[in-house]
Parts: C-alpha cells; sequence; structure tokens
C-alpha cells in the first residue's frame, strides 16, 4: 500500500480531534485510490512508533473516533487486531493509553469493540495501574465482562 507517512498522520490527527465525518472521508479516498478496504487503510495507517489513530484518539479522550474507526473496520476480527496494536515504545495498546491519560468512556468503548483490557505493556504494566478519577471497580466490572466472555459467552450448550 502506497500511503505516504504524511496520509497517515492526518487520519491519526482527524482522529485526535474528533473530526469523525473528515476521518470517514479521508481514509474512504485512500481505500479508493489503494484498491482497498477501509480496514486494510487504518490499520495501513501508523506512525514510525507503530502508534495508530487509536492511540492518538484515546489519548485526547476521542470515544466519537473510536466509534468511526470501528465502524470503517467493519469486520469484528480486523476490530480486534487494531485495537490491539501497540506501540514500539512501551507496548501501549489503545486502552493503557486511555487510561494512562484517565479517560474511561474511552477505555470501555474501546473493550466493546474487541481490545483486551488484560493485556500487559512492555513494562507489566496493565490498566488496573493507571489510577484515574474514576472508580476503579468499573474498570474491574469491565476486564470481568470481558475475561467472562472470552472464556464462555459464545459457545452454545452445556
Amino acid at each position: 500500500m502506497n500511503i505516504t507517512p504524511q496520509e497517515a498522520h492526518h487520519v491519526s490527527v482527524l482522529a485526535g480531534q474528533g473530526e469523525t465525518a473528515k476521518l470517514a472521508i479521508h481514509v474512504k479516498h485512500l481505500a479508493q485510490r489503494e484498491r482497498a478496504s477501509t480496514a486494510d487503510v487504518i490499520i495501513a495507517c501508523k506512525d514510525d512508533f507503530q502508534q495508530t489513530a487509536a492511540h492518538i484518539a484515546a489519548k485526547s479522550g476521542q470515544r466519537v473516533s473510536i466509534e468511526k474507526l470501528a465502524e470503517l473496520l467493519e469486520i469484528d476480527d480486523k476490530r480486534t487486531v487494531y485495537f490491539n496494536m501497540a506501540n514500539r515504545f512501551s507496548g501501549d495498546r489503545p486502552v493503557h493509553t486511555a487510561m494512562r491519560h484517565g479517560y474511561l468512556h474511552v477505555f470501555q468503548t474501546l473493550v466493546r469493540h474487541g481490545a483486551d483490557p488484560t493485556v500487559e505493556n512492555r513494562f507489566g504494566d496493565s490498566v488496573m495501574d493507571y489510577p484515574g478519577d474514576f472508580d476503579q471497580a468499573e474498570v474491574q466490572r469491565v476486564i470481568d465482562e470481558f475475561k467472562a466472555g472470552r472464556s464462555g459467552g459464545g459457545g452454545g450448550g452445556p
């Protein structure tokens, strides 16, 4: 794919600013030009540190951008891959970034779209290691629901 660093950066900037209409137009334009899916374009748009638009949106508290990225990713498997991408330096996923900056609502949205809240970064930090101005019990509830869904949520029968 021939997406320039400037084009990838523009995707991240739009996500970080919550400019969801412009984000969708830009991603769809790139997808058409590259003859690729919007999901493939979004997944390809990373900076030199492997930071994605989801990392930037999480850092800025832009839940609407996370929702728009999830919509453009279209397929659940691609959402799961994308929302679990680690940056090169710390190994932070977007869930770590959201919690580090105190955005519980963004964290919840990321998990709802496939992010794993149990993963640790390169330093062994989990999302529970980032105390914020929110109820830690709510964070634990999200993690427990994720674990329950992963261990037995999709099966069918006893």
